[in-house]
């Protein structure tokens, strides 16, 4: 934003403010979203005091490119967190879990809290979708979380070793002459 643009900006702030917001009732964000959008619809429909065009026609004019998909648009309302180093991520007191495959234990991955789903973001890519559990519910484990690590009871049959044979270091050898001369005596 250039500061010849920011009151431009902060005027339509402003506008909205005071001619949708006060008296506006709603049941839920779908709701809100919807009167809003017939609001607009209303208010792109008049004609402009200063273009003397309606903003609705002036749209086709500007050729506008579409809002950007995926995590080019998510990334603005995640949240950043730790993955655990068993394969979790804590979200409202609830763990989820991670595909094994991503490698992430220990790493910052970011999450998203929309319309009953969690979804779990990583570098750009989405990793994984869990419906939102209760706050304090059982972990909620990915189907791939665990993919290609041993279970304990296959790293307890594999043989553990009592003790490793290492190669001895060599050993110099001198003559009696060498070690009396070290030690100072005379012969």
């Amino acid at each position: 934003m250039t500061a010849e643009s920011k009151g431009k900006v902060e005027r339509t702030v402003g506008y909205i403010k005071h001619q949708f917001w006060p008296g506006v009732t709603f049941t839920d964000l779908a709701d809100l979203n919807r009167q809003a959008l017939i609001w607009c619809e209303r208010i792109n429909g008049r004609v402009h005091r200063t273009t003397h065009m309606r903003p609705v026609d002036r749209h086709d004019e500007e050729a506008l490119r579409p809002l950007p998909e995926g995590f080019a648009w998510e990334r603005f309302a995640t949240e950043e967190r730790k993955v655990t180093w068993d394969g979790y991520v804590s979200y409202e007191g609830v763990l989820y879990g991670v595909p094994a495959s991503a490698r992430l234990a220990g790493r910052r991955v970011q999450v998203r809290e929309q319309q009953g789903l969690l979804t779990i973001w990583s570098a750009g890519h989405l990793l994984c979708r869990h419906p939102l559990q209760a706050p304090a519910s059982r972990p909620v484990a990915h189907p791939q979380q665990w993919a290609g690590v041993p279970s304990a009871q296959a790293a307890a049959q594999r043989p553990v070793p009592v003790g490793y044979q290492v190669t001895a270091p060599p050993i110099q050898q001198r003559t009696a002459h060498e070690y009396d001369q070290y030690l100072g005596e005379r012969r």
